[in-house]
């Protein structure tokens, strides 16, 4: 309901007689002017950086030498230094790159009032307080909830993603398509994203509450979700179930016994919910593109601009030479000798965001891995590596460069290993074969959209490259 009355749950002290009687949360127009109408939820949800707008009706009219502030507040421990707490007055003007409260007009004893988020707060739940000071008195009264997503519509905020026609696609779009299969035979899985049905929203906010992070140390997680390339590495860590008790156990045994086999889901919210309901144990089980969806899922439901990427003929560069070693013997029979592999296809997510802690050449599109492949900094997460750095090689940037590139760019190394003689020497070596037809959903059909050259210089990707009956 767009209108609460306000409840005035702690009697008022003995000086203070003027009362808040009803608030009106104009939500069908704050959820329409802030994209989130699309939410089956009866929450009020906004996206930072934006004004929302509410009416406040109090007993009597304010009076010469009261006035009323606000307090905005999210995670277990605000702090006005972590910027998890917010203390602002009600004026007539504005006041930028902080929270602030507008006072837009005022019929008798209901004020009209428009209140606005810094666009680098924290997303998630937030308590918003009213505060009332009379005669050098202050009196704190919980008004209500909201919650608060990243603002890809607001150029302000790192988010921002100016053409319309891939906001709908890499936010709204709440179904797609997920390209599997080899590098002679692709094909296209359809899948259900669901961001927006019923309790996904605080399912995804759940997530990041039950992150190792979280549990370290809530305020300064809770501080850092402001961050999109923070959260966007917390999610990839949190969607498979490796060191956290995450939303997904990944299995490439064959059999799933005790679970379902991943080829048998066609969406997340079932993902999802199911996470939840066990009492947020590990559901079974997946493989890389069942966690690339569910990701996908979170960071659109967020407000993180994301798509799924599709590589094929993915290397797993286990010692991060930049290559991939495959062993025979003398007779060229393949041996099982070494840790690196080729997977025939690999998916993973890209999300869209500045990258300030690298410069604005590595804006945009930025890689994020769920599925457990590799440890990084002690824990199964991988990214946000930059599209663009990847294409020019720099390996030497956060996060997780080394193994990315080798995803998409490695040499094939063939070595022939004489176990009698213990030794082994370098029989050829492929640059072609690795990292071909990437792929992605394109913009507003069902169509594949190829990103190769988005990775890799165009001499990257010729040869006709080889497959192994495997996805990640």
């Amino acid at each position: 309901m767009d209108r609460m009355r306000v409840l005035w749950l702690h009697s008022s002290p003995g000086w203070l007689d003027l009362k808040p009687q009803n608030i009106d949360w104009q939500m069908t127009a704050n959820r329409q002017a802030h994209s989130t109408v699309n939410y089956n939820s009866q929450e009020l949800i906004l996206r930072r950086g934006q004004p929302f707008r509410f009416s406040l009706t109090f007993n009597r009219v304010l009076r010469s030498g009261e006035s009323l502030g606000f307090i905005a507040s999210t995670g277990p421990s605000p702090s006005e230094s972590a910027k998890t707490k917010a203390v602002f007055s009600l004026s007539n003007g504005t006041s930028g790159g902080s929270w602030y409260a507008q006072l837009l007009s005022q019929r008798e004893n209901t004020l009209d009032i428009s209140i606005s988020s810094p666009a680098n707060a924290p997303i998630g739940w937030y308590t918003l307080n009213l505060q009332i000071s009379s005669q050098g008195n202050n009196f704190t009264l919980k008004l209500g909830m909201l919650i608060l997503l990243f603002n890809p519509w607001s150029q302000a905020d790192s988010v921002f993603m100016n053409n319309q026609a891939e906001r709908q696609e890499y936010v709204l779009e709440d179904s797609g398509a997920i390209f599997v299969g080899s590098t002679n035979r692709i094909s296209m899985i359809g899948w259900n994203f669901g961001q927006f049905e019923g309790d996904i929203l605080n399912i995804c906010l759940a997530i990041l509450d039950s992150s190792l992070n979280f549990r370290r140390d809530p305020a300064t997680d809770v501080a850092r979700r402001g961050d999109p390339k923070y959260v966007g590495r917390v999610l990839s860590a949190m969607v498979n179930s490796n060191d956290d008790n995450g939303v997904i156990a990944g299995n490439w045994s064959g059999s799933y016994t005790g679970g379902r086999d991943p080829r048998n889901w066609n969406g997340s919210v079932e993902i999802l919910k199911e996470w939840k309901k066990s009492g947020f144990r590990p559901v079974r089980f997946g493989q890389c593109w069942v966690f690339a969806g569910t990701l996908n899922t979170v960071l659109r439901c967020f407000g993180i601009p994301a798509r799924v990427i599709t590589n094929f003929n993915s290397a797993h560069d286990t010692d991060r030479n930049l290559s991939v070693d495959v062993f025979y013997d003398p007779m060229g029979n393949p041996l099982d000798k070494g840790s690196d592999s080729v997977w025939n296809f690999h998916v993973w997510n890209e999300s869209w965001f500045v990258r300030n802690d690298l410069g604005p050449s590595y804006n945009g599109w930025q890689v994020l891995d769920a599925t457990p492949q590799e440890r990084s900094q002690g824990v199964f997460q991988c990214g946000p590596a930059s599209v663009t750095a990847v294409r020019e090689g720099d390996v030497n940037l956060d996060f997780d460069m080394p193994f990315i590139f080798a995803e998409v760019n490695a040499d094939r190394i063939t070595w022939i290993y004489d176990a009698r003689r213990n030794t082994q020497k370098q029989n050829s070596s492929d640059t072609n074969t690795i990292g071909r037809y990437i792929s992605t959903k394109a913009v507003g059909s069902y169509s594949r959209m190829d990103v190769t050259e988005k990775y890799k210089y165009p001499e990257g990707r010729r040869g006709t490259g080889g497959a192994v009956p495997l996805g990640a």
